[in-house]
């Protein structure tokens, strides 16, 4: 039983990652296109190849035996991580050989496509079925809970957690949950006044989820599910992308400082693991999941590190200011090292997956 269950954790996996992949690289492809430079594979996933078809336009289009990636492969390039030498360059219609603001777009575009994804992901939930709105408003508070220790009342609308502004409980939610154990200052209105409360929620864990989170010990008052409009929809899916791309640079900020909270991160087990859970509880679960993870990939892929998107338009970025690119040897020093560096991450990760799953009690 516990084996077809890591069955259909797979396979949710496999069936939300690999179109998020396919969309991320067919931004690459399209923009690739659109500014004459030509495509000679399209990958979806990794290793021995099971299928291929070329098109009219030569690009070789294959289904490799690892679906966890994928990549696209332009003309000029000398490996799937788009490393390109000074003798690419003067090759017509290869990657090097374009401006340098086409090339920023052709690398843009695939993080861009998955923002986007995330977005219309959202706005497809808020149109089709509705969004829970609940006011940031304190409906009750939990005896010996810190909130009440804080001070907190029912009827207290809590408009700031720090800097941060909060419009919706489930923002609320979201900072208590990532800062157990961590003094937060709440702005709050009450009968018409601003008072300000330091509040330090208490750390809990849970053995399922296998990690520690806040808790204050406030009840919201009664949400309401509404359905959105078109319009409204995409710019609740905007402002929720916000919100989450906001979380997820706090989490990696907390994991460069070294405060990040045990089990926080995780690697593809527990990717695996959520995605079957978000299969298990339904469509809706899911696709909110995918548009987690769209997001996730476009803000990762985006962070400056060499053999990323993000690291090739650091890379673009210097060129710019030097007004010519930086010399191939240095280039693909980057490019290797950075690509060490994913693996090293990627190993280390599973291995805490793997290690993690082993511990019989994981709460203390």
């Amino acid at each position: 039983m516990e084996q077809f269950g890591v069955l259909v954790n797979i396979m949710a996996l496999l069936a939300m990652l690999t179109p998020i992949v396919f969309i991320h690289e067919f931004g690459h492809y399209y923009l690739a296109r659109k500014n004459g430079v030509i495509v000679d594979v399209f990958s979806v996933g990794f290793g021995p190849e099971l299928y291929h078809w070329i098109d009219k336009n030569g690009t070789r289009w294959r289904i490799a035996a690892l679906p966890l990636g994928g990549y696209v492969k332009m003309r000029g390039d000398e490996n799937a991580a788009s490393m390109t030498s000074e003798a690419s360059r003067k090759i017509k219609g290869s990657f090097a050989s374009a401006s340098l603001g086409a090339r920023i777009a052709i690398v843009a575009a695939g993080p861009a496509t998955n923002i986007i994804t995330g977005i219309l992901l959202f706005a497809f939930i808020y149109m089709s079925v509705g969004k829970v709105v609940m006011a940031p408003v304190v409906g009750d508070v939990a005896p010996d809970s810190p909130a009440q220790i804080a001070g907190l009342q029912a009827g207290d609308i809590i408009t700031y957690v720090d800097d941060n502004e909060i419009s919706d409980f489930s923002d609320l939610k979201g900072f208590v949950a990532e800062n157990p154990n961590r003094q937060l200052l709440f702005t709050v209105e009450r009968d018409g006044k601003t008072v300000f409360l330091d509040v330090t929620p208490e750390q809990r864990c849970s053995e399922e989820m296998r990690l520690t989170y806040g808790f204050l010990g406030v009840y919201s008052v009664q949400g309401e599910m509404k359905k959105l409009g078109l319009t409204q929809s995409i710019m609740q899916g905007v402002s929720d992308s916000v919100t989450f791309t906001y979380a997820m640079l706090r989490g990696i900020t907390r994991m460069v400082t070294g405060n990040m909270n045990r089990g926080e991160i995780g690697g593809p087990v527990k990717i695996a693991k959520i995605s079957g859970d978000a299969a298990r509880a339904g469509w809706v679960a899911f696709v909110f999941w995918a548009a987690v993870i769209s997001l996730n990939l476009g803000i990762v892929n985006l962070l400056p590190i060499p053999a990323l998107d993000g690291g090739h338009l650091m890379l673009f970025g210097v060129e710019a200011i030097l007004r010519k690119p930086l010399s191939d040897k240095i280039q693909s020093a980057l490019l290797r090292g950075g690509s060490a560096f994913l693996m090293s991450a990627m190993i280390l990760l599973i291995f805490y997956d793997s290690y993690s799953s082993l511990i019989p009690k994981f709460c203390p």
